[in-house]
């Protein structure tokens, strides 16, 4: 994956991507008018190492000049669900809203957004279809797709923040994601990272809603499976079921949402594609194929209540080491 492809794809989602956060400024920031980028450059938020998406209209300016930040020219909205953004000649992304995402054609890169309780019920639906009965849905698990703000949809993004990407909008308030809680006119210097921390981004709708994502903690979990679906599609395995989701390889082994591995975000993932099966490791983003004997000993080991994660990483050591990585 090139780098500009990870800050795209660590801004829209709020993940890292490999990306290491900068020793001053943002990784990755949005900014929808381009003299807002001038004032992050003067206040010290674009880096050398940052990558500064502005519109295509209107000059850099010569503090973004100066900061020795890499400029991408958009055409577009990122924000706007049913628009498009225009990087260079050749590149489109889409963005969608969760709830009509599954009705369209989807025909390349496409950034999913959830912003509205429509979209929130939505996406809890079919977080619940895939916990209760191992159904999981064909535009989420696509890989061209991203999911954005993860971590308010109960994903597991910890370095999430105002080091890792920024949003400026058309008001010039800086935010960490377009539906974030406002941190300050851009020019301004950033709180302590504790305090933006709390209220940095929301969940959009009822207070149901929010509530409803907490209710679920297996929710990271399913995040990480996802990712792994998405993996496992782009090398072929489209019919992948997943352990803990619907279906157990070792028939013994309990189901339900208080299941030890359910509340790993960072546990293996275990999956079996016909008499293929893989196993997909969420903090590494590896994917290797073993046999079925060893999945069912790591799914034991999982699932047993007092196995501890180092129990697991030997599991993973053990097989991942000889065994050769899903694809090319």
């Amino acid at each position: 994956m090139n780098t500009h492809k990870r800050h795209l794809m660590s801004w829209v989602t709020g993940r890292s991507f490999g990306l290491d956060l900068p020793e001053s400024g943002a990784a990755t920031v949005v900014v929808e008018r381009t003299e807002d980028a001038a004032r992050l450059a003067e206040s010290g938020l674009l880096g050398p190492k940052t990558v500064v998406y502005t519109p295509e209209e209107g000059a850099p300016g010569e503090a973004l000049e100066g900061a020795s930040t890499t400029r991408i020219a958009y055409r577009g909205s990122f924000v706007e669900p049913g628009s498009e953004v225009q990087l260079g000649d050749a590149f489109f992304l889409q963005i969608q809203a969760y709830s009509i995402a599954g009705f369209l054609a989807l025909l390349g890169p496409t950034a999913v957004r959830v912003s509205d309780q429509e979209d929130v019920e939505a996406f809890l639906a079919d977080a619940d279809a895939a916990l209760e009965q191992g159904v999981w849905s064909d535009v989420m698990t696509n890989p061209a797709v991203q999911l954005a703000d993860v971590v308010v949809l109960g994903g597991h993004a910890p370095l999430d923040g105002p080091r890792l990407r920024l949003y400026v909008g058309r008001d010039h308030q800086m935010r960490l994601s377009p539906l974030g809680a406002a941190l300050g006119m851009a020019g301004d210097a950033l709180p302590d990272a504790g305090e933006l921390r709390l209220g940095a981004e929301r969940l959009p709708g009822s207070r149901s809603s929010v509530a409803a994502v907490r209710e679920r903690p297996w929710l990271g979990r399913y995040h990480a499976v996802l990712r792994a679906l998405q993996a496992a599609r782009a090398r072929g395995h489209d019919d992948a079921q997943v352990s803990g989701f619907g279906v157990r390889f070792d028939g013994d082994l309990p189901l339900g949402p208080d299941a030890p591995d359910l509340r790993d975000a960072l546990a293996p993932v275990l999956l079996r594609s016909g008499e293929t099966f893989l196993v997909h490791v969420p903090a590494t983003g590896a994917d290797f194929q073993t046999d079925g004997d060893t999945v069912r000993e790591l799914e034991r080991a999982l699932v047993t209540p007092e196995a501890a994660a180092e129990q697991a990483l030997r599991f993973v050591e053990r097989f991942t080491a000889p065994a050769e990585p899903v694809g090319v």
